[in-house]
């Protein structure tokens, strides 16, 4: 043991003073180890199918994602190709033709030991790889595995227990694979480039956007939209989970079991707010509203799970509506005077409207655009006492939610005020302001003090087609 320690302490040594990967690589020793991943979920029932495992390895920079069925745990290394949903291999080949990309590094075979490092790399880096590189003093060297083929995207490389990976020290991340509101590129990018062009601090998931006019959004009739920063995303996006760990260590010729406790980084949120009908001069009811509202974080940081505050969007929902007076089937009617409105969106939260250098509270309470605003369709049916008839007609409002939002606590702020957390998997926005309709105009109930936050009329539609 002595005559091992001595020859550890020499080969340090030499590596430190010339930082020759051959004196590292060539030696007989194994290079990759077993993992395997667990799962504690708060709410199992809920849980995705899939699950995917960034493997990042801190000292001697090597990444792969590795894609968990979390049914049963097993697990399989996929290429950077196939970690977007549309581009994953056919699970079932007799399916049909599979365009799916190339399987890079699919089974356990196709692991290749990754560069040690260089001669830029510092001091303390190449200190540890040595160390790593002898820890575990085998008594039978075992053979390097040589690299395969890569496949050619037909076929899915099998799941397994566990997964081979080179020995080292890893960050781990765990989030959902096959979320289609989630746009993978940056991801993508990063598996595909090299680190010091691409560093894992810079990577991160986005919710996807469109555009008022795409198709594809859920969208009601005739919106036009007062607040035009950003783009929209769809409503009730499936929940997002994410977990990390810190720094772990992968020993050669061993199997190692690393735990995540995957954290829904989206909230559920309920927003209230009130519709005071006054028909004294024209009778109408409510037949459905509408409403959007902004400032929902759409990037998620892969290395922290912090949402990015600078980058948002928004969100357009149906409330339900509950008259105080309805009639059998539960609908509005022309004498009802009151009616609660309620939506339920599932989003990673709503920041508030940033109040930029040289502003003044009263400046930020003001704006009706960017993060923190929300907008209300309110679709009725005008009675005309001339003709007997009823006509539809839209009203849409505008409200800056600065009050609001601070009295609802969604988010805790980072200290450098980049980046923002969730308080909790639920949330609620009571909007204190009413809004008084009188089939005119859109104004507000006057409530004092309390009522700071104030809806505006932003447009009317009379004849719409609904």
């Amino acid at each position: 043991m002595n005559n091992k320690k001595l020859l550890y302490t020499l080969l340090l040594g030499a590596t430190l003073t010339s930082c020759a990967e051959v004196e590292i690589c060539e030696r007989d020793h194994p290079h990759q180890g077993d993992v395997n991943f667990t799962y504690t979920w708060n709410k199992p029932e809920d849980k995705p199918n899939r699950m995917g495992v960034l493997c990042y390895r801190v000292v001697g920079q090597w990444k792969q994602v590795a894609e968990v069925n979390t049914d049963d745990l097993t697990l399989r290394l996929i290429g950077e190709t196939t970690i977007t949903p549309e581009n994953r291999p056919n699970e079932n080949p007799d399916e049909g033709d599979n365009t799916g990309g190339d399987n890079t590094g699919g089974d356990n075979t196709g692991v290749t030991e990754p560069n040690e490092p260089t001669e830029t790399e510092n001091v303390e880096s190449v200190k540890r790889q040595v160390l790593l590189a002898y820890a575990d003093e085998p008594t039978e060297p075992t053979e390097p595995t040589e690299p395969t083929e890569p496949g050619t995207g037909t076929t899915p490389p099998p799941f397994t227990p566990t997964i081979k990976i080179p020995r080292g020290y890893y960050k781990f991340a765990t989030f959902p694979l096959d979320n289609p509101s989630i746009d993978y590129s940056e991801l993508e990018q990063f598996m595909k480039n090299d680190a010091k062009d691409y560093p894992l601090q810079n990577v991160g998931l986005s919710y996807k956007v469109y555009d008022i006019k795409d198709p594809k959004l859920n969208k009601p009739l005739a919106w036009q939209d007062f607040n035009p920063y950003a783009k929209y995303i769809q409503p009730d996006v499936e929940p997002l989970y994410y977990d990390s760990t810190v720094v772990q260590r992968v020993r050669a010729d061993r199997q190692t079991t690393f735990e995540f406790k995957p954290k829904i980084l989206s909230q559920n949120i309920d927003i209230n707010f009130n519709i005071v009908k006054n028909t004294d001069e024209v009778e109408f009811k409510v037949t459905e509203v509408w409403a959007e509202i902004s400032g929902v974080p759409t990037y998620i940081k892969m290395n922290t799970g912090y949402l990015d505050i600078t980058k948002t969007s928004k969100m357009l929902f149906k409330t339900d509506i509950k008259p105080s007076n309805p009639d059998d089937n539960g609908n509005d009617t022309n004498e009802n005077k009151r009616i609660a409105c309620h939506g339920n969106i599932n989003v990673t939260g709503v920041v508030n409207v940033q109040r930029a250098y040289g502003e003044t509270l009263e400046d930020v309470r003001k704006k009706i655009y960017g993060p923190g605003i929300m907008q209300v369709v309110i679709y009725t049916e005008v009675y005309n006492p001339k003709t007997g008839q009823t006509f539809p007609q839209k009203w849409q409002g505008i409200i800056n939610l600065y009050n609001t939002l601070n009295k609802a606590k969604l988010m805790t702020t980072t200290s450098d005020n980049k980046y923002v957390y969730r308080n909790g998997e639920h949330g609620t926005i009571n909007i204190s302001a009413e809004i008084l309709l009188d089939g005119k105009t859109v104004g507000n109930i006057d409530k004092g003090g309390d009522a700071l936050d104030r809806w505006i009329q932003t447009d009317s539609d009379i004849n719409i087609d609904i």
